[in-house]
């Protein structure tokens, strides 16, 4: 004997079903290679978001699931792996953490129309776009100028080689030349140097390169432990010259792999991570617990960007909504303060001078 189910009952079971669905939101970054502590970190920060917005009740009910991919720092492997997003049906993604592969990939979303939620891409080359891209991290001149402006009236420096990877040129070429318009600005001569990282560079030679033309200073962009690896050998050769580095290289492996040659160094950051308030020293513990290692600058931003996604889901938890829900938030509470994110996704934040002392990561400011 069958039974006729009514409609509406049919409807509501529908609604109870896709009310009880996960949300799914891509996470692609770097997870190997010599730029993966930034992308591990990105991870465990965004994974440690989504944890703690499930544990209070997800979105409307729904919980989060984080669907991850690694994007190897090669734009191929980039682009195969945010199609495969695209493919899975994610509403959102998170990434990626460097400049050059949110180059490679930022077609595929606008064509695809799926945001992506960047919380360590800084490269000037975005900013002021209408695209489908939204970035947590001020642009890099910005940052770079600041630095600029410290070299000089901070660590008197006068001439400096600036030493750029290529790998990621996107981020390292606008990272230059802002630095290079500050110290240019306050009477400061640059010689430029390049290399790729993982290109069986020798840190020794690039290091007597840097000294080459007497400069009084060396500045880095790089990931950290190429950074630690060239301030290791400008130290062996002199103790005099100042090491400056890029945000980009300002991770907890700075202080593991360039040890004492990174003393007296001069950083900037978007993320103090010294604030002692507690809600952040809540967040340094959770992670660590979670983690079993220190928070860096890209665990505070990548948590940010999932919190930022999902003050938007609550308002649209489309695909096609997301976009313009996270746009229209306007300003919204980060671990430090607010973050107000304008009409083409781009951010206003602060920008911190940072040293090393006795191993510890210190603001000037």
């Amino acid at each position: 004997m069958s039974r006729v189910v009514h409609p509406l009952l049919l409807v509501a079971l529908a609604l109870a079903c896709a009310r009880s669905e996960p949300i799914r939101v891509g996470m692609v970054s770097g997870l190997t290679g010599r730029h993966s502590d930034l992308g591990i970190s990105s991870r465990n920060g965004a994974t440690l978001a989504v944890s703690e917005i499930d544990e209070a009740g997800g979105i409307a009910g729904r919980r989060l699931e984080l669907v991850v991919r690694d994007d190897g720092q090669d734009p191929e492997q980039a682009r195969r792996a945010v199609n495969e997003l695209v493919n899975a049906g994610v509403v959102a993604m998170v990434g990626h953490v460097t400049s050059s592969m949110a180059a490679a990939t930022l077609p595929i979303v606008d064509r695809a129309q799926v945001l992506m939620i960047s919380p360590t891409v800084s490269s000037p080359d975005f900013s002021g776009r209408d695209d489908w891209l939204v970035r947590l991290m001020v642009a890099n001149d910005v940052s770079a100028r600041r630095l600029a402006q410290a070299a000089v009236e901070r660590a008197h420096v006068r001439r400096v080689a600036i030493v750029q990877d290529t790998t990621n040129a996107t981020y390292s070429r606008t990272y230059a030349a802002g630095f290079r318009q500050g110290l240019e600005a306050r009477g400061a001569s640059v010689v430029d140097l390049t290399f790729a990282s993982g290109g069986g560079t020798s840190f020794a030679a690039l290091a007597e390169r840097c000294l080459r033309d007497g400069v009084d200073g060396v500045m880095v962009i790089a990931n950290a432990l190429d950074t630690a690896a060239t301030f290791q050998q400008i130290r062996k050769r002199s103790a005099t010259v100042k090491l400056l580095g890029s945000d980009w290289g300002f991770t907890q492996e700075i202080l593991a792999q360039g040890g004492e040659a990174t003393e007296g160094a001069l950083f900037p950051q978007a993320v103090n991570m010294m604030d002692a308030s507690p809600r952040f020293r809540r967040f340094l513990d959770a992670y660590d617990a979670r983690f079993h290692r220190p928070a860096d600058f890209a665990a505070v931003v990548s948590y940010e960007a999932v919190q930022l996604l999902a003050a938007g889901l609550r308002r649209d938890a489309t695909r096609s909504g997301i976009r313009r829900a996270v746009l229209d938030l306007g300003t919204v509470q980060g671990l430090q303060g607010p973050i107000h994110v304008d009409r083409f996704g781009d951010v206003d934040r602060r920008v911190y001078l940072f040293t090393v002392e006795h191993g510890r990561m210190v603001p000037l400011e």
